[in-house]
């Protein structure tokens, strides 16, 4: 039965991985060792593992410097860590040589069942392409900026336009970047071009809507409840990108990535909506109303006549007052009374 030998890297992910069918194999940093390890704290024969006379697999250490410790075992929590100079080996134990650790399995050990891809893995990878990625940055800083154009009244300098494209082209890349970095770091994968192209999509859906919600305001008036809306939007958009960045960056699992995608923007988000909803109730002197130029085709009811509005002005604006009845006739009946009281000389 042969034994697994697994080097890991400092992520604890494996980075070399070895077959003993042998009776012996040794490590070490020397070029004549079955496994060279690349560690300046192991010696050039740090250890050997032989096979016995009772088929069970032996770690001797070979009077190291820095020496082999046993730091425990996947498969038996109750192995504690320890150090050793020889040792029988059982599979899954997790060893140390200097600050090179290996993971031992027999051959024979069931392995876990593979994980089903993901049914976005497919989208995941088109959207790696640095051609879609650079395309969809170039329709955000486009929209963007024709979205700020048809929303300024004044003369439209260039400055402008470049301080739009600048802010918008470098906080994608930041964005991307700072996800690309997480995931260098953690699963040892960048996907920078996929961060980039799920960022752009994100921003070009809330671009869109900046757009809609600013013709339903026209139209309608909202006023404060844009903030609500706003944030029914955002809380679509923020989750799904923040998951994406998860799965493509992280090992977290399913429940993690969807509790950090929740919990974030619902926090930031919250403090923001709980406030405008206590807003809504405040008495304001002037209406809310959009202040916006827009043209005339954006107009999706039937404008009301000046003439007509101030005719109709009256029944929104008087209030009617109930009157009481009771007190009526008891202040009518006490001022007939007082009438008809004699007043003498």
């Amino acid at each position: 039965m042969a034994l697994i030998i697994e080097e890991l890297n400092r992520a604890h992910r494996v980075q070399a991985r070895y077959r003993m069918d042998g009776d012996r194999f040794t490590l070490g940093r020397a070029y004549s060792n079955d496994a060279i390890l690349e560690d300046i704290h192991t010696d050039a024969r740090h250890a050997e593992i032989r096979l016995g006379e009772d088929d069970h697999y032996y770690l001797q250490d070979l009077n190291s410097t820095n020496g082999s410790q046993l730091l425990g075992n996947l498969n038996d929590r109750s192995v504690k860590p320890c150090t050793i100079s020889s040792h029988q080996i059982a599979s899954g134990d997790l060893v140390q040589c200097g600050k090179s650790r290996l993971r031992l399995f027999y051959c024979n050990d069931v392995v876990p069942e593979a994980t089903p891809l993901h049914s976005l893995e497919n989208l995941f990878s088109s959207l790696s392409r640095p051609v879609a990625a650079v395309l969809l940055v170039l329709g955000v800083a486009i929209s963007t900026l024709l979205l700020s154009y048809l929303g300024y009244a004044r003369t439209y300098e260039w400055t402008i336009a470049i301080n739009i494209l600048a802010s918008v082209i470098v906080g994608l890349v930041v964005y991307a970047g700072a996800w690309a970095f997480v995931g260098r770091v953690v699963r040892h994968e960048t996907h920078f071009f996929a961060h980039l192209s799920i960022a752009a999509i994100g921003a070009l859906s809330y671009t869109v809507w900046e757009w809609f919600s600013g013709v339903l305001n026209y139209n309608f008036a909202i006023g404060t409840w844009m903030e609500t809306l706003d944030f029914a939007v955002l809380i679509i958009i923020l989750p799904s990108m923040l998951w994406c960045a998860c799965y493509l960056a992280t090992n977290l699992g399913r429940g993690w990535r969807w509790s950090v995608a929740l919990v974030l923007p619902l926090g930031f988000l919250g403090l923001n909506l709980v406030e405008s909803i206590s807003q809504l109730n405040d008495f304001s002197e002037a209406p809310e109303i959009s202040t916006e130029l827009k043209y005339d085709n954006m107009l999706l009811r039937k404008p009301v006549p000046m003439q007509e509005f101030i005719a109709s002005s009256p029944a929104l604006f008087d209030i009617p007052i109930e009157k009481d009845e009771s007190n009526e006739k008891a202040s009518a009946s006490s001022g007939g009374e007082g009438s008809n009281t004699e007043v003498g000389p």
